[in-house]
């Protein structure tokens, strides 16, 4: 009974996990990259507090990596993030 309590209170957190996300990322037929969305921020989350109890600064860093990687990703795959050009490092000659 206690775990469920524990999962069950993990609601509010999930609904503005979700309306985050829902906000974030405003494309119909995303549903499956939102959720991953959400899960893997939550993954991050529980590998982070498994490893201390007191997050360090290093801890709390990697979870904040993970997360950012993941939502750019999720935001790409989504079609979020538009593409362009890649920009050229040659040099412009004046000549």
């Amino acid at each position: 009974m206690k775990t469920f309590l524990s999962l069950f209170n993990t609601l509010p957190s999930v609904l503005n996990a979700v309306v985050a996300v829902e906000n974030a990322v405003p494309v119909s037929g995303a549903g499956q990259q939102k959720l991953n969305l959400v899960l893997g921020a939550a993954a991050a989350a529980w590998e982070a507090s498994q490893q201390q109890q007191s997050l360090s600064k290093d801890t709390t860093l990697n979870a904040i990596n993970a997360i950012t990687l993941l939502t750019v990703a999720g935001l790409n795959s989504a079609g979020v993030f538009k593409k362009s050009a890649p920009v050229s490092t040659t040099p412009v000659s004046s000549n």
